[in-house]
C-alpha cells in the first residue's frame, strides 16, 4: 500500500506541474494511501507491479453495474517510465479475470491527462469515452438578454422535463448511448433528491418558458481528477429550438460567477468525447481537460467464463 501510494503521489505531482487544476492533495503519499484504503474497504481488488525490485504501478477496480471500473485514484504508473504500456497491460492481465469473474461485460478506466498513459491504454484496446475538465471560478459578464435564475422546489417539473431532453440526446447519432428507461417521474425524484442534498439548479427562460438547465452538485464523481467539495456541473440541457442563442453560455457564466461569489475555487464538468455539441461548447467555455474516461468492449462469450485468480486481495 505504501509503495503504491508513493507511485501515485509522484505521478500526480508530475501531472500537477503540467496541469495546475488537478487536485494537489493527491501529490501527497498520505492522501493517496487513504484513498487506496477506501477503495479496498469498498470492495475494490488491487494489484501492484514491480520491476527490478521497484514498484512501478498499481491498478484497483471492481464491477459497477456491468462494467469493470478502475477509478483514477485506483490507477497510477511510475512517472519515470518512458513507455508505461507494459505495466498497464501486465496489471490489466491480472485484474481483468477478477472483474470478468464478477460479471463484467466491459471495462471502464478513468485516468489523469497524461499523453503516455493515454497511449498505453489505447495500446491495450481502450478508446476515449468522455472528458473531465475544470476551470477557476471567476466573476464573468452577466448576459442581459437571458433570464437566468436559481431554481427551487417549485421548478422541479421544468427541471425534470429538461433533464429528460438531455438523456434522449445521448441516444442519438453519433453518441449512440444506451436508450434511457428513466421516466419523467423518476427524473423529478432524482432532482428532488439532488436539491435536498445541496445541488443548485440554474434555469434559463426564453419566451415565457424554461428552455435550459445546468445542475451544479458539490461532490466530484471523479476523485483525483476534479477537486472535491467544489462545484461540479452535472445534468445539463437546452431545448433544441433554443440552441444557438447564447443561452448555454449565459448559464455557464452564471455558474462561474455564483461559484466565485460563494468562495469556491473552481468549477468542473464532464462531457462525452463523441458529442458534437458538448465538446466544442465546454472547451469554448474555457474548461481545460484534466482527465479522461476510457472504455473497452468485450466479446459477450467472456462474461463470467474466466475464473478469478486466487490472490483476490493482491
Amino acid at each position: 500500500m505504501d509503495e503504491a501510494a508513493d507511485v501515485m503521489a509522484r505521478e500526480q505531482g508530475a501531472a500537477c506541474a503540467r496541469q495546475p487544476l488537478l487536485p494537489v492533495e493527491y501529490a501527497g503519499a498520505a492522501h493517496c494511501r487513504a484513498g487506496l484504503q477506501e477503495l479496498a474497504a469498498d470492495g475494490h481488488v488491487g494489484f501492484v507491479a514491480h520491476h527490478d525490485g521497484r514498484c512501478v504501478g498499481v491498478m484497483c477496480g471492481r464491477v459497477v453495474g456491468a462494467a469493470g471500473f478502475v477509478p483514477a485514484h485506483g490507477l497510477a504508473i511510475d512517472a519515470d517510465r518512458v513507455d508505461p504500456t507494459a505495466v498497464v497491460v501486465a496489471l490489466l492481465a491480472v485484474l481483468a479475470p477478477v472483474l470478468l469473474g464478477d460479471g463484467a461485460t466491459r471495462f471502464t478506466v478513468d485516468h489523469i491527462d497524461h499523453p503516455d498513459l493515454q497511449e498505453a491504454l489505447h495500446g491495450a484496446g481502450f478508446g476515449r469515452g468522455s472528458v473531465f475538465a475544470t476551470q477557476p471560478a471567476r466573476a464573468t459578464a452577466v448576459a442581459t438578454d437571458v433570464d437566468v435564475r436559481v431554481g427551487t422546489a417549485d421548478d422541479l417539473d421544468a427541471v425534470a422535463t429538461l433533464s429528460q431532453i438531455e438523456l434522449e440526446h445521448r441516444t442519438t447519432s453519433p453518441i449512440y448511448g444506451a436508450p434511457t428507461t428513466r421516466t419523467w417521474a423518476q427524473a423529478r425524484a432524482e432532482h428532488e433528491q439532488l436539491l435536498q442534498d445541496g445541488a443548485v439548479h440554474f434555469l434559463a427562460r426564453r419566451g415565457g418558458h424554461d428552455v435550459a438547465l445546468v445542475t451544479v452538485e458539490l461532490t466530484s464523481p471523479a476523485p483525483r481528477l476534479c477537486p472535491t467539495r467544489q462545484p461540479y456541473i452535472g445534468p445539463t440541457a437546452t431545448d433544441p429550438t433554443s440552441r444557438g442563442h447564447g443561452i448555454g453560455t449565459a448559464l455557464v457564466h452564471a455558474v462561474l460567477s455564483w461559484a466565485h461569489a460563494s468562495g469556491y475555487r473552481s468549477v468542473s464538468v464532464d462531457f462525452d468525447s463523441a458529442n458534437p455539441l458538448s465538446r466544442p461548447f465546454w472547451l469554448g467555455a474555457e474548461f481545460q481537460p484534466v482527465g479522461y474516461r476510457t472504455r473497452r468492449a468485450l466479446d459477450p462469450s467472456y462474461s463470467g467464463r474466466l475464473p478469478a485468480p486466487s490472490a483476490r486481495t493482491g
